[in-house]
């Protein structure tokens, strides 16, 4: 009887540290998978073939995705045409493969963090300010020089600000954890994204080029179009030939854009050296709303760039090519 028990405790330590050991294995291999930190979009990329949608394939039970909360590529180029189109609006499509659309949805997700952040400094550079014109017209109430309703609509519009900036506060983590769940670490939220690499200025391939490459080579439009009749091929080729006329329209309009937005924020640039000058000669400048409208600009042409970025990886998607970081010469630097 002491020998079974014996034998039975045994047991239950070798139980025990089996179970402790798997926990270790586990645990190891979470760690392993977390993003690294600070995180490129080259490492976010890494994640997608391993991901459950991926993985799950076509299944029609899937949840949708949710939105990006900043990043309306389709709605910038055409100047808010309309006030949102969804479908346009997400880089991940139903005549791409899963992999490929997992990456797109990794790179969108990438760049809505980049955008979440800079609007948090807008809004909290914003906010700075009207608290200081709020602040400065209650002391000069207090002399007299202002009146009690001026100081009232200054100090709504300050709590306007706030609000703005404690809802962009939010959009940081919201989106944070977004991109967790589009590498498949959703609880493993990154912190700290390096900027994504500038846009590509190689020339756009012609129309026929993208809608014969895309019939050719893409692994999904061919799956649509086996065993299809001739109505439903012909469906599919209009569907391919519509998104690739406008992905590369909205390049073109978004190559507009940059150059607007660059020319913004250069202005602006010299409109706090201004600024900055007078505010050193104790010339009357308002230096901080200077700082404001810069990082307005700054944010406005990092939304066109990462547009345009997005916006070369789709139509590459679309023809069946890698999806990967892009280097100047429009040469992907990885991919799959």
């Amino acid at each position: 009887m002491q020998h079974a028990n014996r034998l039975t405790r045994a047991a239950r330590r070798h139980h025990r540290l089996l179970c402790t050991l798997v926990l270790l294995l586990a645990a190891t291999d979470l760690a392993a998978a977390a993003p690294p930190d600070p995180l490129t979009l080259a490492h976010a990329l890494d994640f997608a073939d391993g991901h459950p949608r991926v993985e799950a394939a076509d299944a029609s039970w899937l949840p949708p995705r949710p939105q990006p909360l900043h990043l309306a590529c389709h709605t910038l180029a055409f100047a808010n045409a309309r006030p949102a189109d969804a479908e346009r609006d997400t880089a991940w499509g139903r005549l791409l493969p899963p992999a490929a659309a997992q990456r797109l949805e990794i790179m969108q997700r990438f760049f809505d963090v980049l955008l979440a952040d800079l609007s948090y400094m807008r809004d909290n550079e914003a906010m700075a300010v009207a608290y200081i014109q709020f602040d400065r017209a209650e002391n000069r109430r207090d002399l007299g020089q202002y009146s009690p309703l001026s100081v009232a609509e200054l100090e709504a519009a300050y709590q306007v600000i706030r609000r703005r900036r404690a809802a962009s506060d939010a959009a940081r983590r919201v989106t944070r954890s977004l991109l967790a769940q589009a590498l498949g670490t959703p609880e493993d939220l990154p912190k700290n994204l390096v900027d994504a690499p500038p846009a590509t200025d190689a020339p756009l391939p012609e129309l026929t080029t993208v809608v014969e490459t895309a019939l050719a080579d893409n692994p999904r439009v061919r799956a649509l179009r086996d065993g299809a009749d001739t109505a439903q091929a012909t469906l599919v080729t209009m569907a391919v030939r519509q998104q690739a006329l406008e992905l590369l329209e909205r390049l073109e309009l978004l190559a507009v854009a940059a150059e607007q937005t660059r020319i913004e924020a250069d202005w602006r640039d010299l409109k706090l050296d201004q600024s900055r000058t007078m505010y050193e000669m104790e010339v009357t400048a308002d230096l901080g709303f200077s700082m404001s409208r810069q990082t307005k600009a700054r944010r406005e042409r990092m939304a066109v760039e990462l547009c345009r970025t997005l916006t070369r990886a789709q139509l590459d998607a679309l023809q069946g090519k890698p999806v990967g970081v892009v280097d100047a010469a429009g040469t992907p630097e990885n991919g799959q």
